[in-house]
């Protein structure tokens, strides 16, 4: 086995701060010194501070409010539940306005009747319907009204999928009715829908009297005899008063001839008498 042998040290005479000092741009200086008194004290740095404004308002940033104000000192199963209640009238009255609006397609009966009354229309007429059948114009408005009454819904899906979303929104906002509310938007609800219903009753029974006054009258003008005005039966009744007056005065005016031709006539007589009696002798 061969001996290890170290290896021999080298001295050299290399010295590195004997080499040129490569200076760079940037270590030098580039500030101009003229004219300014180092023996001055330094000023202290001045920092512009953040404006008050908006410093005031991420003071006074607070939780908000909830919309009800009676819903402020509920807990939050509390609160949830008040929120579910305004969801489920919302949604009611979402479907309420597509009540509205399928009733605004429809053709009131009352309508129909004023223009059939104006001459503009005639429900008994035959229309064209569904490639060349004819149906009664009556019967065409009647199932127009009856098609469309229900064209316009809130669908059970509709429903499902706002409802979640919609109580959560209204939860975050502290939009919600408490039972106290709740029972009185019901009462109010319903007495608002009866109020509706008895002002349609008794707007279509003032229609229908009216109707049967209209009917009434034009049924007497058309059996009663035709008038005259008084200005044309005071004219004829003028007219046969000036006629008897001109009747009457020439039968008065003929009076005095006839007495005048009787004497003549009886002369006639007598001498007709005396010629009768010659002849018998």
């Amino acid at each position: 086995m061969e001996k290890y042998q170290e290896p021999e040290e080298r001295i050299s005479d290399y010295n590195p701060l004997d080499e040129a000092v490569n200076e760079k741009r940037y270590t030098q200086s580039n500030v101009n010194t003229e004219g300014i008194d180092f023996t001055k004290p330094i000023e202290e740095p001045r920092f512009t501070p953040p404006p008050f404004e908006q410093k005031k308002f991420e003071q006074s940033k607070k939780p908000t409010e909830p919309v009800n104000p009676e819903l402020k000192n509920l807990n939050k199963k509390d609160t949830q539940m008040a929120s579910a209640q305004a969801c489920k009238l919302i949604l009611q009255g979402y479907s309420w306005v597509h009540d509205l609006a399928n009733r605004g397609l429809q053709v009131s009966e009352k309508k129909l009747n004023k223009l059939q009354a104006d001459g503009e229309i005639n429900l008994n007429a035959m229309i064209d319907y569904d490639y060349g059948k004819k149906v009664r114009a009556g019967d065409f408005f009647e199932e127009y009204n009856r098609q469309v009454s229900g064209i316009l819904q809130v669908s059970d899906e509709f429903k499902e999928e706002v409802t979640p979303i919609l109580e959560r929104v209204l939860a975050k906002r502290g939009i919600g009715l408490t039972d106290e509310q709740t029972l009185m938007y019901l009462f109010g609800k319903d007495i608002a829908s009866k109020s509706i219903i008895f002002f349609q009753q008794k707007t279509q029974l003032n229609y229908m009297i009216q109707s049967i006054k209209e009917a009434t009258t034009s049924q007497f003008v058309q059996e009663a005899p035709p008038q005259q005005d008084k200005k044309a039966k005071r004219d004829e009744r003028e007219e046969r008063m000036r006629r008897r007056m001109e009747e009457r005065e020439k039968e008065i005016s003929k009076e005095p001839e006839e007495e005048s031709a009787e004497p003549v006539k009886a002369e006639v007589v007598v001498v007709e008498k005396t010629k009768r009696k010659t002849k018998k002798i």
